[in-house]
């Protein structure tokens, strides 16, 4: 597959995420991960599962999100790993904080799926 092609499946996905998570929508991951998914997020690791079942728990309070410097890496015809920074606003709260993510897909049965899932959050100025 052409990486451009690569490119354009993964930051959909990415955009889907994010809006699965805006609903409180455990399936779109559920319909995403695999029986190995890890991911390692601010508060802790967790398997793909447990990350489903925060989504379907937790509705996300963030208004909005962006997704900045998308940069893919395909790593053969059927990985790849994206990266972005995520800037996502609280409006209820009255702030906004970024977290730079990664996410390493793998292709199987013509169908990408989420390997590994990682955030770290960005540095805020003082």
């Amino acid at each position: 597959m052409e990486t451009k092609a690569i490119e354009k499946d993964l930051l959909a996905l990415e955009e889907q995420g994010w809006a699965a998570i805006s609903v409180g929508d455990g399936d779109f991951y559920r319909r995403l991960i695999t029986d190995r998914t890890l991911c390692v997020e601010p508060d802790g690791l967790q398997t793909g599962a447990e990350l489903a079942a925060d989504i379907d728990a937790n509705k996300s309070p963030f208004d909005d999100y962006k997704l900045q410097d998308v940069k893919v890496l395909p790593l053969t015809a059927d990985s790849a790993v994206i990266t972005y920074r995520a800037v996502v606003s609280l409006k209820e709260a009255g702030f906004v904080f970024q977290l730079y993510m990664s996410s390493a897909y793998v292709r199987s049965d013509g169908a990408w799926k989420l390997a590994f899932h990682q955030q770290t959050p960005v540095k805020q100025e003082d």
